[in-house]
């Protein structure tokens, strides 16, 4: 699994003067394409297109060699591989990624990790309870990879109509004793998914089914586990892996941009009240270089041009000597990788937003960050 620890080895492996080739492939083994080391091929023409736009370098011929090795080599288990390789030294490497990533390949000092930054970014890892009155199955679901865990069975009985005045007295008791193992069965559900929750720590949590089954299951909720309740959705309990993907993409999707606003919302009441906030390329890069920023804001694909400090690594947004050190300053055309990066490198977060968030941070130049001090 490629989580953030693992970008910030990536990052270090090949923060060095020399240059890495990054690669991102679609090795989805459900498309034709790919299958029978389509992705393969995929490989060496963006390989064979980015050799011939740089013509006679060694160094990216050598580093390419050693990509498509790696690529040759790897056996295709997600939708997405990342590849990153350096002409000198050991660098080669391949981690696969459970969600669509655009196929790309890039040729700059440093590996191009803004990508993965951004899925990682827009995935929390959800915990999702399929359940009636005699079934429960419980899910976890991350970066694209949905795990089911447990799949409970209660002695439930099933409710019967009696007739008859002298039957009474035994329907009613049959039904006491219904209600009370469907309530035995509730709780069973939330002790299994406590007890997840201490193995496989969860984000979000969606409890799914029959709405009485599932609204019984929600009041049950210790406090700790009902502050991550985010929806109760209707759902048949005998519904396929695929069904209850889709379902939580939707409750992610509808969750993320609603985070996003509310963030978005928060950091410009903090610029308007002359907070602890800073918009505009030129102040978020002053912010950056003194290591204030505690989350940078960006509108998804945003595309900005700078400049970087060889000496120093300062950022800088034009010039030709560096501020701080009179370095020379190199064009970055992927500036806002360069800039999160940065950020995440002293333990900042970055957030990318989309959809009505991205519109209201383009009122103030589509790019600002919340500040330490």
């Amino acid at each position: 699994m490629l989580d953030r620890a693992a970008l910030r080895n990536l990052r270090r492996l090949t923060d060095n003067d020399d240059k890495t080739l990054t690669l991102y492939l679609d090795i989805d083994q459900t498309k034709q394409a790919n299958r029978n080391g389509g992705h393969i091929t995929q490989a060496e023409a963006m390989v064979k297109a980015l050799r011939s736009a740089n013509g006679g370098d060694t160094e990216l011929e050598k580093a390419s060699e050693k990509a498509l090795e790696v690529v040759r080599r790897l056996e295709p288990r997600a939708k997405t591989a990342l590849v990153v390789a350096q002409a000198k030294g050991t660098v080669a490497d391949a981690r696969q990624i459970r969600v669509a990533i655009a196929p790309s390949i890039h040729w700059r000092r440093g590996a191009f990790l803004r990508p993965v930054v951004e899925a990682l970014d827009e995935y929390e890892r959800y915990a999702v309870v399929l359940t009636d009155k005699k079934r429960a199955r419980i899910f976890t679901s991350y970066l694209g990879e949905l795990t089911e865990h447990t799949d409970l069975i209660s002695a439930t009985g099933t409710k019967t109509q009696t007739t008859g005045t002298d039957q009474w007295w035994s329907q009613a008791r049959f039904q006491r004793r219904h209600e009370q193992e469907v309530a035995l069965h509730a709780k069973r559900v939330v002790d299994a998914l406590h007890e997840l929750s201490l193995k496989i720590p969860f984000d979000r949590l969606i409890v799914a089914g029959p709405q009485e089954a599932a609204a019984q299951v929600a009041r049950l909720l210790p406090r700790r586990l009902h502050g991550k309740l985010v929806e109760t959705v209707a759902m048949p309990v005998t519904a396929g892996e695929r069904e209850v993907a889709e379902r939580i993409a939707q409750v992610q999707e509808k969750m993320e941009r609603e985070q996003e606003l509310e963030m978005v919302e928060g950091l410009l009441s903090e610029l308007h009240q002359s907070g602890k906030a800073v918009s505009g390329l030129a102040d978020v890069v002053d912010a950056v270089n003194e290591g204030r920023v505690w989350k940078l804001f960006y509108v998804k694909e945003l595309q900005l041009n700078g400049r970087v400090c060889g000496k120093c690594g300062a950022l800088a947004v034009e010039g030709e000597r560096c501020g701080y050190c009179d370095g020379a300053l190199h064009s970055e055309p992927h500036f806002v990788d360069r800039l999160s990066q940065s950020v995440i490198d002293l333990a900042g977060r970055v957030e990318m937003v989309d959809g009505p968030a991205a519109e209201e941070l383009r009122q103030v130049g589509g790019i600002a960050a919340l500040l330490r001090y």
